[in-house]
Order: structure tokens, then C-alpha cells, then sequence
């Protein structure tokens, strides 16, 4: 029977952690060989998000505005150049480009956390963006999930994980608060549009390094048959 495992590796400044396998492999003579198998997250991000070619700019001002004041509505901002550069570019509605759409993309890319694709056929998967996995203790963080939504789906976007716990949960084991904005309970769709940015809102008590897998779909029976609508990400989570 195989073993999962936790380990946590130090490579050059980075901590890394890896879920893994271990399984035995029998070789002649009747020696069994210890095998590990798994894959490594970190908690910086991984590599830029690609930019999507055709996206439409007209399309993609009118999420990027609600983008701004659901920032606005849980008190949280993007970085100041990239706010003022985003700004700048939803403004500018009398040169409407491909590149204009590009540049959009690329300020927001850098905050998302997670990427969701929703292929045609409504399956959706989810991977790692290139926003660092950091938080503080106590304190909300808001970051940004980008949906690529190749079904036009209008379902809302829900989020669940084994470590994730509602203010009134005792588990202990329980350890991280998450929740898509605006909450799933007051039937936020997405937009149907091939590109949007969605919120999403962390929180963690105490500080310390904790690895969270989440697990994104939009309605029963649309998670990829290959799991590869799960993250697993490796918080760093700082004192306040």
C-alpha cells in the first residue's frame, strides 16, 4: 500500500515542500526498493501567468472595474504602481488594443495566487500563479484567482479544502479561513466572459509554514476527472 508524505526541502533560498509517495518496487532476488514519488511546491510563485492573445479589452474593463471595487468593499488595494498603471489603462477608452489588453493582464497575472481554466466542456482545473504564498498572522489577505472560462460558465466559482474552517469550526486541524468574494451564498456568477479575475480572501491565527490544497469547481460533476482542479500551496504565514 503506498504512503503520502510531507517533506520540506531547501533549495538554494527557496523552502519548498513536497507531497509524496512512497511505494515499493521488488527487484530480482527478492529486494524491495523504496521508491519516492511526488511533486514539489513553493511557497513563491511559480513562473508568469501566459497572456491570453485574443482577449478583448472591452470585455475585460468591465470585470476589471467590479475587480477594483470588490477591493474596495473588503478594504484591500493592489499595489500602488499597479493600481495607478491598471487605472491608467481601464481609462484610456479611446485606443482600445490587443496590446492594451496584454498590459491589463500582465499587472494582474502578478497578483493571482491561482489560475483556473474551465475547458469546454466545463471541466476545470487549477494551478499555481506567480503571487508568493505569504501572509500575516491575523490578518486578512486579499489576492487574485484568474478564471479562464473557455465555456462561458456562469456558475459561481466555489472553493473547498480540508483545511479550510468557518469562524465557528473547533477542529484544530482546521487551520485556514478562505472564501471566494463575494460569498458563494449570495450567488456571485461569473461574468460568462472568457477572461475575469476573481477575489479571494485568506486568513490565518497563528504564524508558521502550513501547506493548504485547494480545490475549485463551478457546480457538481465539473472537477477535472484527473484531480487537476487542486493546489496544494505552501503558506509562509509572518507574526503580525
Amino acid at each position: 500500500m503506498p504512503l503520502r508524505i510531507g517533506l520540506f526541502l531547501e533549495t538554494g533560498n527557496r523552502l519548498t515542500t513536497m507531497t509524496t509517495r512512497l511505494a515499493y518496487a521488488r527487484r530480482p532476488g527478492g529486494v524491495f526498493l523504496l521508491v519516492l514519488v511526488g511533486s514539489i511546491n513553493s511557497t513563491l510563485g511559480q513562473s508568469p501567468l501566459p497572456v491570453v492573445d485574443d482577449a478583448d479589452v472591452h470585455a475585460l474593463r468591465v470585470p476589471c472595474r467590479e475587480l477594483l471595487e470588490g477591493l474596495a468593499k473588503v478594504k484591500a488595494a493592489l499595489p500602488p504602481e499597479t493600481d495607478r498603471e491598471l487605472r491608467a489603462l481601464l481609462k484610456d477608452e479611446k485606443k482600445p488594443s490587443d496590446e492594451s489588453a496584454a498590459k491589463i493582464q500582465k499587472l494582474l497575472n502578478n497578483q493571482c495566487l491561482i489560475a483556473v481554466s474551465i475547458n469546454p466542456e466545463s471541466r476545470v482545473k487549477a494551478a499555481r500563479g506567480p503571487r508568493s504564498a505569504e501572509l500575516v498572522a491575523g490578518k486578512e489577505t486579499v489576492v487574485l484567482v484568474r478564471v479562464l472560462n473557455e465555456a462561458g460558465v456562469t456558475h459561481p466559482l466555489s472553493l473547498e479544502s480540508p483545511e479550510i474552517r468557518s469562524k465557528k469550526d473547533g477542529d484544530k486541524e482546521r487551520w485556514l479561513e478562505a472564501a471566494v468574494y463575494p460569498d458563494p451564498s449570495s450567488n456571485p456568477k461569473l461574468s460568462g466572459q472568457r477572461l475575469e479575475y476573481v477575489l479571494l480572501r485568506l486568513k490565518v491565527q497563528k504564524p508558521g509554514k502550513r501547506e493548504a490544497t485547494l480545490i475549485f469547481d463551478v457546480g457538481q460533476g465539473t472537477q477535472d476527472l484527473g484531480f487537476r482542479a487542486e493546489v496544494p500551496i505552501l503558506f509562509t504565514i509572518k507574526a503580525e
